[in-house]
């Protein structure tokens, strides 16, 4: 009798390890590339944090800005690590119409914490006599954007305290990189096998490793309590894993991820093709955090637009808005198959809703208010629909 439960046992654990492999090639995916109508408001997707061969990348910065052109990407901020020389050096800034803005991330004294310092000024590097503390000062008085990358459990606590003391705009509420790697332990092992393995025939297999980033959601919320904080989608990547000596494997690919992670900037004037014009303008709205991360690999989110009014002023995500007897709030969705949509208030779900293609509601009360959108998908081995993290928005802050 053991013998024969140990014996089924052991098959149905190697059929779901087999479908599970295999789940990446029979996912539910979504294309759609009809055009949005966007009313006042313009979007433009992004990508941040990508490394090149000036760093520890795999691509150069030609085949970077080809990729992004390739894929109708806006906008790519390279940040390569503990260089500047990027910045220096006469590159092309737009291919096709991608902008390319060269940026750096600088690693801190512990190995484990990382900064995006992303402006016009070149910035300082950490090294003997110049302190991590120093450069993120510096490159803030200097008017560029600082973002928290990755921090190890002691330095986010640090973050929160010394927020304004370090001026730091934003952190990275994703960073696929990150996500990914965490994703290695005997339990979710045959998931990122199951992605390496199918990637290359349909890079879009990596929605099957998506996950709800809910620590850095909780930090980002946090955060917000204390001061305002952008959050942004970085992707890490490198298409490189370090196989000892020379070798390495290009995993995952750049398209994928590029297809995969976007920042989306909400703005109130359109692109120019003028370099600088562009350029400022994309600064400026991740600045203001006038943008949300989308995981645009489940399906495009461009449409997508939450905001807030009261009286005659309108706000959108990452605006102030003075509560002038009630706020009213509305969502548009590009699309609302199997979405449920939460409206949060101070961290806290204000209200979920289901399939709804349009959400208004009406509020009276200040706080930090922003919204989250779920894809439902059916994933082997066996069948349940998961919830899948689509969009994060940044807030709108309505105060007295």
């Amino acid at each position: 009798m053991l013998n024969k439960l140990l014996k089924w046992g052991g098959a149905i654990v190697a059929a779901i390890a087999v479908l599970s492999i295999l789940n990446p090639f029979l996912v539910y995916h979504v294309s759609r590339y009809e055009s949005v109508e966007f009313g006042k408001y313009y979007e433009y997707s992004g990508v941040i944090n990508i490394h090149t061969t000036y760093s520890d990348g795999s691509a150069t910065y030609e085949e970077i800005g080809r990729s992004c052109d390739s894929l109708g990407i806006h906008f790519a901020i390279v940040t390569d690590l503990n260089t500047v020389k990027p910045m220096l050096d006469n590159l092309d800034r737009r291919w096709g119409m991608t902008l390319i803005i060269p940026a750096v991330e600088i690693s801190g004294h512990n190995g484990e914490d990382r900064y995006l310092i992303i402006g016009d000024s070149l910035p300082l590097l950490p090294k003997d006599g110049i302190s991590v503390d120093s450069v993120l000062s510096d490159a803030s008085r200097k008017g560029s954007i600082v973002i928290l990358s990755r921090a190890s459990d002691s330095s986010m606590h640090g973050f929160v305290s010394a927020n304004t003391k370090r001026n730091f705009r934003g952190i990275e509420i994703y960073n696929f990189d990150r996500s990914w790697k965490d994703m290695l332990s005997i339990f979710q092992i045959n998931k990122i096998f199951g992605a390496f393995l199918s990637f290359s025939a349909d890079p879009r297999s990596l929605n099957y490793i998506l996950r709800y980033p809910a620590k850095r959601i909780n930090e980002f919320d946090s955060l917000n309590e204390t001061g305002r904080i952008v959050g942004i989608g970085g992707l890490g990547a490198r298409s490189k894993i370090n196989m000892g000596g020379n070798k390495y494997w290009l995993f995952p690919s750049y398209e994928s991820m590029f297809n995969l992670v976007h920042t989306i900037i909400v703005t109130r004037t359109p692109y120019n093709a003028l370099y600088r014009h562009d350029r400022e303008l994309t600064l400026a709205a991740i600045r203001k955090g006038n943008l949300f991360v989308a995981f645009s690999g489940l399906e495009p989110a461009r449409g997508f637009l939450f905001t807030a009014r009261s009286g005659s002023t309108e706000a959108v995500m990452g605006d102030s808005l003075r509560l002038q007897g009630k706020v009213a709030i509305q969502i548009l969705l590009p699309d609302s198959d199997d979405v449920e949509t939460q409206i949060l208030r101070d961290g806290r779900i204000l209200g979920s809703y289901e399939n709804a293609g349009r959400v208004d509601i009406t509020v009276d009360m200040p706080g930090t208010y922003r919204v989250q959108v779920f894809q439902k998908r059916s994933m082997l081995p066996l069948f349940i629909k998961r919830l899948y993290p689509w969009i994060l928005s940044n807030p709108i802050y309505v105060y007295k």
